[in-house]
């Protein structure tokens, strides 16, 4: 009897031994696997520029704007996320420049694509992206550079250049449904529990990726 279980003792530490051993390959593979995301989420690719057009009215029951308001907090957003600092944002509906909670917005941007997108989005609608190119007051060629860039994460809400309000929350939603998917700018989460009528007590949530260009050795942020 002692025997019989001394032999299953020793079986089950071996499986015991085995387990751990398989735990330990299994969490450093997964700990490798972790690092090289990280490692691909921030590598330097080549990136060129993709001009696109987006339209959308803001409806807001809680917050009012001016025309020009609107307009300067938008491209702020935009140039925040990798966008082009010629990228054109214009309000309309504003009476005398009055604030209003419904305008509509028209965007005319060029946002940082990956090398082989910049070349695929350049030969096709070659009028269109030319209409576009004279909106933003930009020649083609500067707009056919090439450029290196990462994918980078960002905490909207965060940004101390942004300085966001929490009255801004409606504003922030509509970009988020209407502007930064046809951008290519990815959403990644957001708390934006707007209320009608309400200005929320906590500066909403925003985290989003975009491709931004890299900074040179000569600029000042890096």
């Amino acid at each position: 009897m002692f025997s019989v279980m001394r032999d299953r003792s020793s079986l089950d530490g071996r499986r015991l031994a085995w387990c751990a051993v398989l735990a330990l390959g299994l969490g450093g593979a997964l700990s490798q696997g972790a690092m090289a995301a990280d490692t691909a989420s921030g590598e330097v690719i080549q990136a060129g520029w993709k001009t696109t057009e987006v339209r959308y009215n803001y409806v807001g029951f809680t917050t009012a704007f001016t025309c020009d308001g609107a307009e300067d907090r938008v491209k702020a957003i935009l140039l925040a996320v990798g966008a082009h600092p010629e990228t054109k944002v214009r309000a309309q509906g504003c009476e005398f420049n009055r604030p209003t909670r419904n305008f509509f917005m028209s965007i005319a941007a060029a946002m940082p694509v990956p090398a082989a997108d910049a070349a695929r989005a350049a030969d096709d609608g070659q009028d269109s992206r030319r209409e576009l190119l004279k909106r933003l007051g930009v020649e083609e060629k500067r707009l056919q550079e090439r450029f290196p860039a990462q994918w980078q994460t960002l905490r909207l809400d965060r940004d101390r250049k942004l300085d966001l309000k929490p009255g801004e929350c409606e504003l922030l939603e509509g970009l988020r449904t209407e502007v930064f998917p046809k951008l290519g700018v990815e959403v990644l989460s957001g708390s934006l529990r707007c209320m009608p009528k309400q200005v929320p007590i906590v500066l909403p949530e925003l985290s989003v990726k975009a491709l931004l260009p890299a900074p040179s050795a000569d600029d000042p942020r890096s």
